[in-house]
């Protein structure tokens, strides 16, 4: 979990410098999906709790800022897909984590299944 957390938020950073330094892409977006980033760092080296609850909320937030990027027609067409598909791998990475702690390990795909 806390490896995906930081590979995720290492790269939504760099969506984040990517939305950024183009002088024709809006700042207040780039500073959105920035902030994002940054939260998914530092809960990946948080607490249990809030390493769990991080990828749904930061792959909530990121959906959302995506469709409002979209539907503004400010953002560049990949800036806002790219965010939405970032979006919904916060959301995987949550579910995966989530239906690892649920589910009984014997159930459980080899891929899921805890290393010990």
């Amino acid at each position: 979990m806390t490896l995906g957390l930081s590979i995720l938020g290492l790269f939504s950073a760099l969506l984040a410098l990517a939305v950024l330094f183009p002088p024709d892409e809006p700042a207040w977006f780039g500073f959105g999906v920035l902030a994002a980033a940054l939260f998914s760092l530092g809960a990946a080296f948080s607490r249990p709790h809030l390493r769990t609850a991080a990828p749904w909320a930061v792959g909530a937030a990121l959906c959302i800022w995506g469709l409002v990027g979209l539907g503004t027609r400010d953002v560049s067409a990949w800036i806002g897909w790219a965010t939405l598909v970032f979006g919904l791998a916060y959301l995987g990475l949550g579910s995966l984590h989530f239906l690892q702690r649920v589910v009984p390990t014997g159930r459980l795909p080899r891929f899921l299944r805890p290393v010990a």
